[in-house]
């Protein structure tokens, strides 16, 4: 039976890991209510238009940067540099 509950932690936690380090779900859930499900832009601009790179994006992400209109004239509350890359690698499928 302990075994059978070490192995049930183990496979839950790997699975919320897998979860929260999945870009889309995190665009989605952090990113998509103001630059739309696609990045297509709403109240926020467009990302599929964006001139920033990859690495720039994960930059506003985790700093955020002075002139920027809130939210991102300050670090993405809740989000992980690691979480950060995660939203930006996708950021850079939707460009067009």
């Amino acid at each position: 039976m302990k075994r059978y509950l070490i192995m049930l932690a183990a496979v839950t936690l790997v699975s919320s890991m897998a979860w929260a380090q999945d870009g889309a779900a995190l665009y989605k859930a952090k990113c998509a209510m103001c630059h739309g499900p696609m990045g297509e832009g709403k109240v926020g601009p467009s990302l599929q238009k964006t001139a920033l790179n990859q690495q720039q994006v994960a930059d506003l992400l985790t700093n955020g940067a002075a002139g920027k209109k809130a939210p991102h004239s300050k670090a993405v509350a809740g989000l992980t540099a690691a979480q950060a890359g995660e939203i930006s690698n996708y950021v850079m499928t939707l460009k067009k």
